[in-house]
């Protein structure tokens, strides 16, 4: 899980033990710098203190919420009247994930609820449509394609999906032949797609920073794989759409498609 933190000292050295060693943490500095780190980085949740910047400006988090609704936020803040009140109002823009510094931080408690958030529903909607197929793959096989379509970026390739699954690509690909999936590279591209779709969705992401954010070389590349995958650009997935009719369109994809010679 890669973590982007805005957070006072005491509470971003707590947040960095209850991460511990198994996350990434990017530390950002101000409201501003919050924006430009996610424009440049993959992330999964946000973790914010209203009062970070040591006023409360609800302004600059109602409005990342509103450029970038695809990514989480946890408000993780003190026990105060004026938090509280915060807390409140930002509920209504949509950030329901609250933490309580020393009542709803115990270390486990506090992991849990960051991993057990679903950062892209995307991929665990294409999880639960493939669930027919992959109930005839071995469980280290599933592990492995849960973890690509949770966390997509660690993946560039076959390679990275073998190695997830503990085995070379060669035996990857003798496993899921009988679950009717013919190509490990489409579940890869299939997996960068529906994290590309879900930044498409907020206004704050140019077309350019999804690519980049996904792994492309170029927003051609991305149209060329969403072309193929889908039968459409990138463009007209952005805007005609819903997410539900992309993982359809995508499952299809992975189970039916043989892969092109090599």
């Amino acid at each position: 899980m890669d973590v982007v933190a805005y957070l006072p000292r005491q509470l971003l050295n707590r947040l960095k033990i209850v991460l511990g060693s198994e996350h990434s943490l990017a530390v950002v500095t101000s409201w501003a710098d919050l924006q430009s780190t996610v424009q440049r980085v993959v992330a999964d949740v946000v973790v914010a203190d209203p009062v970070a910047s040591g006023t409360i400006d609800l302004d600059p988090l109602e409005s990342f919420r509103r450029n970038y609704p695809s990514l989480p936020v946890v408000i993780y803040t003190r026990l105060m009247p004026s938090s509280m009140k915060a807390i409140v109002r930002l509920a209504k823009s949509g950030i329901e994930h609250v933490v309580i510094a020393h009542f709803d931080d115990e270390t486990g408690q506090f992991r849990e609820l960051l991993e057990s958030i679903p950062a892209h529903a995307l991929g665990e909607r294409m999880l639960r449509e493939l669930a027919g197929p992959l109930s005839a793959l071995p469980v280290v096989v599933v592990r492995g394609i849960d973890q690509l379509f949770r966390s997509p970026a660690r993946f560039s390739g076959a390679q990275d999906l073998a190695s997830a699954a503990g085995m070379n690509v060669r035996t990857l690909y003798r496993n899921l032949e009988p679950a009717g999936i013919h190509s490990a590279r489409t579940l890869v591209v299939a997996a960068r797609l529906l994290r590309a779709y879900a930044y498409l969705q907020d206004p704050g992401r140019s077309i350019k920073e999804v690519a980049a954010k996904t792994g492309y070389h170029s927003p051609w590349q991305l149209s060329q794989h969403m072309r193929d995958m889908t039968g459409f650009t990138t463009e007209h997935v952005r805007h005609a759409l819903t997410g539900d009719e992309l993982v359809v369109l995508l499952a299809e994809r992975i189970v039916q498609r043989r892969p092109a010679a090599q």
